[in-house]
């Protein structure tokens, strides 16, 4: 049986997680015209601890590295789509009820 986490397997899921916390930043700084007041930038931090775990779960449950990305189909997109949708309500719901 083949080994699920072998070196492209791992590669590419740091390359996720890097993406995650750029794209995080990056709408913090969208938010506040590129002028983010220090308060915001210790809240965007402090969230990052558990945004890239959370959507780093979710990327292994959706299975998004199960296959070749060189050969990827309509379904790995809904696996893609429905993985950031769930994990976009998810996020937005942390939010809301804890007021993070």
């Amino acid at each position: 049986m083949k080994s699920v986490l072998n070196h492209r397997t791992a590669a590419a899921f740091l390359h996720d997680l890097c993406a995650i916390v750029l794209a995080w930043w990056l709408a913090f700084l969208l938010r506040f015209n590129f002028e983010l007041p220090a308060d915001y930038a210790l809240s965007a931090v402090y969230s990052l601890s558990w945004v890239v775990p959370l959507f780093g779960i979710l990327f292994f449950v959706f299975g998004l590295y199960r296959g070749i990305w060189r050969y990827a189909s309509l379904s790995d997109l809904q696996h893609l789509a429905a993985a950031e949708s769930i994990g976009g309500l998810l996020l937005a719901a942390i939010v809301v009820l804890y007021g993070v």
